[in-house]
């Protein structure tokens, strides 16, 4: 599975997904300090995945910025692109 960081016109950010996800996200948590993501699923078995790239700086400036994040799935498993808001929980100073 390829994820991607995009930015939206109305100042958003999105995660773009070749694979479908393993579950749904409830939101997405960005740690500031460390520049990380982690994507929370809304499956209690699966608390969420930490994801292991840090951001640049006009990168995190960018996400720092954004109140909500697009998850967007070129293929969710029946041939057909699929889109929705989640929430971006900004964490740290």
């Amino acid at each position: 599975m390829n994820i991607q960081l995009g930015y939206l016109q109305n100042g958003n950010v999105a995660f773009l997904s070749d694979k479908p996800l393993a579950h749904a996200v409830k939101r997405v948590e960005y740690y500031k300090d460390q520049k990380l993501f982690m994507m929370v699923y809304d499956d209690p078995e699966h608390e969420g995945d930490l994801m292991h790239y840090e951001l640049s700086d006009e990168a995190a400036h960018k996400v720092e910025h954004a109140r909500n994040v697009m998850i967007y799935i070129d293929d969710a498993g029946n041939g057909q692109p699929m889109g929705y808001y989640t929430y971006l929980v900004q964490v740290g100073a």
